[in-house]
């Protein structure tokens, strides 16, 4: 079993001015509306990870493609790193989507990636990100490869 913590804003967008977070299938760059950089604590093991998040569309209008890269909180010091999935480090990164429902519901599925690598330099006392991945999505029928970047501000 694997158990973990999807953030979804309330609202629709939510972007800090300057934020950038975008990525490809190998056409053009797809640009996310709503970017996120925080510090999670999850419950009830108190670990504590940067979380990255970007997406499109609307939960509410069901159109909703989003991608979240999580990885430890180690301490304030400024971090240069590329995590690999399956290096120990904890990289998870996930791929979240709109799916169809019965009238009166809201779906969305999240699926794990089979393979991912994340090169980021955090500042965790500036509270900026600048970061590059690639991610691998071939389970369950799915064949994406999205390619990324992102340059964030720090929510709070």
């Amino acid at each position: 079993m694997s158990a973990k913590d999807i953030f979804i804003p309330k609202e629709d967008r939510i972007q800090a001015a300057g934020n950038d977070f975008h990525w490809s299938f190998g056409g053009d760059p797809i640009y996310a509306e709503s970017t996120s950089f925080h510090r999670a604590l999850f419950q009830p093991t108190g670990e504590v990870s940067w979380v990255f998040s970007s997406s499109t569309g609307s939960i509410a209008e069901g159109n909703f493609f989003g991608f979240q890269l999580m990885v430890p909180y180690i301490d304030d010091s400024v971090l240069e790193y590329t995590y690999k999935l399956g290096d120990g480090k904890d990289l998870h990164v996930s791929h979240l989507h709109s799916i169809p429902t019965s009238p009166g519901y809201i779906g969305v599925k999240t699926v794990d990636a089979d393979d991912a690598e994340l090169t980021i330099r955090l500042d965790p006392v500036n509270g900026t990100v600048q970061g590059d991945f690639n991610a691998l999505f071939k389970s369950d029928g799915y064949r994406l490869f999205p390619q990324g970047t992102f340059k964030l501000i720090r929510d709070f």
